[in-house]
C-alpha cells in the first residue's frame, strides 16, 4: 500500500483512530442498545420471530405426559438435561443462533469452526439501526447502516463520515480485530447464558414441569423451572441428540434460539471491502 507523508499523514492517521473510535462505539451501541424508539415494536417481534409452539394433545396440563416435580433424581436428570443440551449444542462446529433482547433488538450470528479459530458472520438490528460484522480466521470486517451509523457521538462532529460509511465492509484494524476475535467462539456464547441462568447447582435443587411440545415443526421437550422474575424455559430436541433448541428468561432479557445445528457453513469475505485507512482518506476528502 503507498505511504502516506507530510501533513497528510498525520491527518490520514487521526482520521483513521477516530474512525475506528467511531466503528468501536458503533459496535457497543448496536449491541448494547441503539435505541430507536421502536421498542413496542422489537417486543412484539421477540413474541412471534420464535415461531410458533404447539403443545402436544397428549400432553395438556391435565394429561399424565404432561411431568410433574418428582423425586430429586428427577430434578438431578432434568437438570442433567439441560446442561448436556447446552453443551452439545454449544460445542458445535456449526451453529445459528438467533438472540431477542429488549435493550439490544435482534442479533442473529452464524457460525463456523476453522482449524483453531472460530469464524462468523453477525447481524445485529433494532429499528432502523443494523450493525453486521464478520470475522475469519485473520480479519474483523464490519458494515454498519446511516441509522446505526449516527447513533456514534462522532456522527454530530462529523456528518460527513455517515455519508461516506453507511453500508460500506470495512477492514478493521488488527488491534479491534484482536478485541473482536474471540466473540463468535461458543466460550462466548457459553458465558452470556451462564450470566443469564440459574445456575446448574440452583437448577438440581428445583422441581421443573416437563412437556412435550413442537417447535418449528420439531418434537421437542419443553423444560420451565418457575423462577423468581418468571419461568426459566428450556426447549431440548426430544428426538436424536438433545440439542438446545431455544433458552428463555424474560426477568434477564434472554430469548435465543439455535438452529442450522452441525450445517456446514462457511464464513465469507465480504466482497468490495475497503481497509481503514483507504476509509480515513475517503472521509478526509468528504470533509474538504
Amino acid at each position: 500500500m503507498p505511504s502516506i507523508t507530510g501533513t497528510h499523514a498525520v491527518r490520514a492517521r487521526r482520521s483513521t483512530i477516530a474512525v475506528a473510535a467511531a466503528t468501536a462505539t458503533l459496535t457497543a451501541v448496536a449491541v448494547t442498545g441503539c435505541g430507536s424508539g421502536n421498542d413496542d415494536a422489537n417486543a412484539k417481534e421477540r413474541r412471534t420471530a420464535v415461531g410458533p409452539e404447539q403443545t402436544d394433545a397428549s400432553t395438556s396440563a391435565a394429561s399424565p405426559g404432561a411431568s410433574k416435580p418428582g423425586s430429586a433424581g428427577a430434578r438431578t436428570r432434568a437438570a442433567e438435561l439441560v446442561e448436556k443440551a447446552i453443551d452439545v449444542t454449544l460445542e458445535q462446529d456449526f451453529l445459528r443462533s438467533t438472540r431477542r433482547t429488549r435493550t439490544e433488538g435482534t442479533t442473529v450470528m452464524h457460525s463456523a469452526v476453522r482449524g483453531e479459530a472460530s469464524t462468523c458472520e453477525t447481524s445485529a438490528r433494532k429499528g432502523a439501526a443494523t450493525l453486521d460484522w464478520v470475522i475469519t480466521p485473520s480479519a474483523l470486517y464490519t458494515r454498519g447502516s446511516e441509522g446505526a451509523l449516527r447513533m456514534a457521538p462522532e456522527a454530530q462532529k462529523d456528518p460527513a463520515r455517515v455519508k461516506v460509511m453507511a453500508d460500506r465492509w470495512i477492514k478493521r484494524d488488527a488491534n479491534i480485530y484482536e478485541v473482536m476475535r474471540d466473540m463468535c467462539g461458543s466460550k462466548n456464547r457459553r458465558d452470556w447464558l451462564r450470566e443469564r441462568l440459574p445456575s446448574m447447582n440452583d437448577l438440581r435443587k428445583a422441581s421443573p414441569e416437563q412437556r412435550s411440545v413442537t417447535l418449528h415443526g420439531q418434537p421437542a421437550t419443553k423444560v420451565t423451572y418457575q423462577w423468581e422474575g418468571g419461568p426459566v424455559e428450556f426447549h431440548i430436541a426430544a428426538e436424536g441428540t438433545p440439542f438446545l433448541l431455544r433458552a428463555a428468561y424474560a426477568a434477564k432479557d434472554l430469548d435465543e434460539s439455535y438452529d442450522g445445528i452441525g450445517k456446514p457453513f462457511r464464513v465469507a469475505v465480504p466482497s468490495g471491502a475497503v481497509t481503514d485507512v483507504e476509509m480515513a482518506r475517503e472521509v478526509l476528502e468528504a470533509a474538504k
